[in-house]
């Protein structure tokens, strides 16, 4: 069975899409949040291994920021999804390490390469050590 993933991202179609995506690769989508204060709530009570994150969602608080207290929680990684990845990359106070960003539209292909990096089941893995 592949990663137990949560999915922050509050375009319901967006969203549908990537679970798609995901259970197609094999992987188990354990919950789907549209704003950062559900994101939290969810991500400490579910326990994710990896955390799939919009950067703009509902609420006042934004995704770079869901994603510091989701891993501040939970240790568990976090894969930005935005349509600006331009914009964020060139934010140096937006970055939350693992800095990986998937730039909406992407294919399936690129979710498995970006998956495959950070769960370490390819080629190459976050982990220097």
């Amino acid at each position: 069975m592949g990663a137990r993933i949560f999915i922050v991202e509050d375009e319901q179609i967006v969203a549908a899409d990537l679970e798609a995506k995901l259970r197609r690769l094999g992987h188990q989508v354990i919950g789907i949040a549209a704003s950062g204060e559900e994101a939290m709530r969810l991500a400490e009570q579910l326990r994710p291994e990896l955390v799939l994150m919009d950067v703009r969602i509902q609420g006042d608080m934004d995704g770079t920021e869901a994603a510091r207290r989701i891993q501040a929680a939970t240790g568990a990684p976090v894969v930005f999804i935005t349509a600006y990845a331009g914009t964020f990359l060139a934010d140096p106070k937006r970055m939350v390490a693992p800095a990986l960003c998937l730039s909406k539209p992407f294919s399936t292909t690129q979710l498995r390469t970006v998956l495959d990096t950070v769960l370490g089941h390819g080629s190459a893995s976050l982990d220097p050590a």
